[in-house]
């Protein structure tokens, strides 16, 4: 049963950093596309930025999840 929790918490990071990943790279290059309107590039450069914010939670989900989860099964 622990194991089963670990997986799925490593997957839920693990899907949270490549989705993360992936909207940062589409935003960011979306941000600095001189072509676009700067009010647009400032919405993509935000959003780039929460993606960023995205990669960062789901690592710290998996760091602290799966660490609580060994902490719990050694008591």
């Amino acid at each position: 049963m622990i194991v089963l929790g670990q997986l799925l918490i490593f997957g839920l990071a693990f899907a949270g950093v490549t989705a993360s990943s992936i909207g940062l790279i589409y935003f960011a290059g979306r941000a600095v596309n001189r072509a676009q309107a700067r009010d647009n590039r400032w919405r993509y450069g935000a959003i780039a930025a929460l993606c960023l914010c995205g990669i960062v939670a789901s690592a710290a989900l998996g760091f602290v999840g799966i660490g609580a989860i060994m902490y719990l099964a050694q008591r």
